[in-house]
């Protein structure tokens, strides 16, 4: 008999957590990063799975101040890997990455100087630099950031058509989401790029200690082979993932309690 890897949700959904990536996952790539929404009928989903599972939250690069009014107050957030988040509606910041953001402001001028505001996506305590429009521009853009990193001290990260600098503490999704799953079993991750594999290393981890997990995958023309190589289940883009969030909830619903 063929096992779906959502089947434990169906088992025992008060206790399953669902962690989901933004960009590429719930939202169609756009052009440019203030362009980016979710799906339309995401937001009823993402209501509808938080009532009946024991935990739903996006997990996401993004600041919460541009997720929280996309996203039901209904949901977590979890904002630049862990340095910010939203738990029921209220705007939360990690204390030590505070000390960062004057540095972070002064690279974001830097960059803006040197690239032009198309291309630097300020985020309070972390910076993305973008060469999806201009492929000429990763170059200068890995070389100026590897700099940046060098005479600060902060850490760089190599992510779909971007580099982005954040404080260096070690907050990512793996740190996220095994703090998110505490208590619940099982637990599934859904995402698309390079700063979602940590979110596979904390399954693992959890995996590890006997929790049901499954590492989902949103296939595109951009998703590292490493994110599929590691994945239990790959989806076609986000309409494939929304269609899975569909097929979840049908799980959960018909469960008995």
């Amino acid at each position: 008999m063929t096992h779906h890897p959502l089947d434990p949700f169906g088992w025992a959904p008060g206790r399953a957590g669902l962690f989901l990536d933004f960009d590429g996952t719930l939202s169609d790539i756009a052009p440019s990063p203030d362009e980016a929404v979710p799906r339309e009928g995401i937001a009823d989903l993402l209501e509808a799975l938080q009532a009946r599972l024991g935990r739903v939250a996006i997990v996401s690069g993004r600041p919460v101040a541009y997720l929280d009014a996309l996203i039901p107050s209904s949901i977590d957030i979890v904002g630049l890997y862990g340095l910010e988040w939203r738990s029921a509606g209220v705007h939360h910041t990690l204390h030590e990455a505070e000390a960062w953001r004057p540095v972070m402001r002064e690279l974001v001028e830097d960059a803006m100087s040197e690239f032009g505001v198309g291309v630097v996506e300020p985020k309070g305590l972390s910076l993305t630099l973008h060469y999806r429009s201009d492929h000429d521009l990763a170059k200068p853009i890995a070389d100026w950031s590897s700099e940046a990193a060098r005479a600060t001290g902060v850490e760089r990260r190599p992510a779909k058509h971007s580099f982005e600098l954040h404080p260096p503490i070690h907050r990512d999704k793996g740190t996220t989401v095994t703090e998110l799953a505490e208590d619940l079993d099982p637990v599934a991750y859904m995402g698309d790029d390079l700063g979602d594999l940590p979110a596979f290393d904390g399954l693992d981890e959890l995996a590890r200690h006997g929790v049901a997990t499954v590492r989902i995958a949103v296939q595109s023309d951009e998703v590292p082979p490493i994110l599929l190589s590691r994945a239990d289940h790959v989806v076609e883009g986000p309409a494939g993932a929304q269609a899975l969030l569909k097929d979840l909830l049908e799980r959960v619903t018909s469960a008995p309690d």
